[in-house]
């Protein structure tokens, strides 16, 4: 893959310092009970799309945090089986290029198929399992502690993303960037809100707060296609949790919504 090079423009002089719910060990939860996690099929992203919405959400990050950058982007989809469950298992790995093994457990009373894969600098953990309605569902989780990790980990979810749809077993994603902060919640909060004002236009739809966390969606007009809510396309979200333990306040930021937990 050729190199990405995005071109940002912030709305304000300020110099640039360097921004479905679905963590994996949830996964299996969340399917088990709900119709709700069953993206439709969507046809691959444009080459760069994924790197640039990524480079996006490190640069809030870095505008709102100081230490502890990490990314993650899950790669989720289903599609129909059409032989045994192992079969399928071994076709989509296939398709999806990964020749890392992947070993059946019994979770949750079912079979689950999960490997993982090491490619510095990042780490792929891969889960399917099958339905009761016959479809194997997968989610692919892309992990890395470092901005050159993240770039790498776009390329490959964007190379999944376009063998998978090839292949039609309809996929999608969502990527978040986390960082951490010495600031309180409130002030840690309004760095990123901040952060989030000065690249365009942000329009809050979904608010949750309590006495640790703070979280938001938005529809903004820079981070590209999102979700449908309350009548708008939600595609960000940010949210900040106040880590009383260790004195810091996390910040994550997600597109079209935090993959995993806060």
């Amino acid at each position: 893959m050729e190199a990405v090079t995005l071109r940002l423009v912030r709305r304000t002089k300020t110099p640039v310092i360097g921004l479905l719910l679905l963590a994996l060990c949830g996964a299996v939860a969340v399917a088990w009970s709900s119709d709700a996690w069953k993206p439709a099929p969507s046809a691959a992203p444009d080459s760069s799309e994924v790197a640039k919405r990524m480079q996006m959400l490190w640069v809030l990050a870095e505008l709102s945090g100081e230490r502890k950058f990490s990314s993650t982007i899950t790669v989720q989809g289903s599609f129909l089986a059409e032989e045994g469950l192992a079969a399928e298992v071994d076709r989509w790995r296939r398709e999806a290029g990964i020749l890392s093994a992947l070993e059946l457990r019994q979770e949750r009373g079912r079979e689950v198929y999960r490997g993982t894969y090491n490619t510095a600098p990042y780490q792929g953990d891969v889960l399917l399992f099958q339905e009761n309605d016959g479809r194997i569902y997968y989610t692919v989780t892309l992990s890395a502690e470092a901005k050159g990790g993240m770039a790498r980990t776009a390329e490959e979810a964007e190379r999944l993303l376009r063998q998978l749809g090839e292949a039609k077993m309809g996929s999608d994603w969502n990527a978040t960037v986390r960082t951490a902060t010495g600031a309180s919640l409130t002030d840690g909060f309004a760095a990123a809100e901040k952060a989030l004002a000065e690249w365009g236009t942000a329009v809050p739809l979904d608010r949750y707060e309590d006495d640790r966390t703070i979280s938001v969606t938005y529809e903004t007009d820079y981070m590209g296609a999102g979700v449908a809510m309350k009548g708008r396309q939600a595609n960000l979200q940010v949210a900040a949790h106040e880590d009383r333990e260790r004195g810091e306040t996390r910040l994550s930021f997600g597109t079209p919504l935090i993959a995993g937990e806060y």
